[in-house]
């Protein structure tokens, strides 16, 4: 196994590793374990590596290197930019998550990097299709 990619958290390390075991190749995450108990770490032991096998190490960095195929859902609607940024915690859903509230997806909001504007933001088509009374889970396709 090669080392492809690192990365300084577990989640863009997971988000590489999904796309690689969608594609079919075999992955291993090394250090994820080792740089969440102590995230300071992670630029001392190189950050949290993605190992495939040696024969896909070509095919890995062809698929990593590959431009995202949509620009998913956080479009910005006043300028067109994809470079947004899902609010982390804004006060109306401080004070419901305070009182054991769940807040809905369909409440988030995102700000554009580009223009500074905010913008409300909903589910992604499928989580909705998912949690519609009218679509079963089973008619959700899966990404292979």
């Amino acid at each position: 196994m090669k080392v492809v990619a690192a990365f300084i958290n577990s989640e863009q390390a997971s988000l590489a590793a999904a796309r690689l075991e969608s594609a079919g190749i075999e992955v291993e995450i090394r250090d994820a374990n080792t740089v969440s108990m102590n995230w300071l770490w992670a630029p001392a032991i190189g950050g949290i590596k993605v190992a495939v096998p040696d024969e896909n190490v070509a095919d890995a960095r062809l698929i990593l290197d590959a431009p995202a195929e949509s620009e998913g859902i956080l479009k910005c609607p006043h300028c067109g930019s994809s470079d947004g940024a899902v609010r982390t915690l804004s006060p109306v859903a401080a004070i419901l998550l305070a009182f054991n509230i769940p807040v809905p997806f369909e409440l988030q909001k995102a700000n554009c990097r580009q223009c500074g504007r905010s913008y409300g933001i909903t589910a992604h088509p499928h989580w909705q299709k998912a949690h519609s009374s009218k679509t079963a889970a089973a008619e959700i396709p899966l990404a292979r």
